[in-house]
């Protein structure tokens, strides 16, 4: 298997707990796989266009065009499964974002949630 490149989507994910690796990660075989149980053909054209996970979820129709996906119906179907991977990604990022601001670390001055109890007249 190839080695991992380091982005910044891993190191955002330092301190979070994943079960899975993200998409944007996957190594070739790995983009590869995914497609294969989804739409088998397009495997070899994933391994013979080196497509990384970061890779894929930038695909565009034109770049799908351009690789030879056909017909339009086709692309636009995996478009909507790569949107899906996009918003499942940015929904764990934001998670991981949101579970480090409710335990934040050295933060006296924030405020804790709750009411306010009005200023006193002076």
């Amino acid at each position: 298997m190839e080695p991992r490149v380091q982005d910044g989507a891993e190191e955002l994910q330092k301190g979070c707990l994943h079960k899975e690796v993200s998409p944007a990660q996957w190594t070739v075989p790995e983009v590869c796989a995914w497609l294969g149980a989804r739409h088998g053909d397009l495997a070899p054209l994933a391994a013979e266009h080196a497509i990384t996970g970061r890779a894929l979820l930038r695909l565009t129709e034109g770049t799908l065009q351009r690789m030879g996906v056909a017909p339009c119906s086709r692309r636009w179907e995996l478009l909507q499964e790569l949107l899906g991977l996009r918003l499942q990604q940015e929904l764990e990022e934001l998670l991981c974002i949101v579970g480090e601001e409710q335990h934040p670390r050295d933060h006296g001055d924030i405020p804790t949630a709750g009411p306010r109890s009005p200023p006193s007249p002076e």
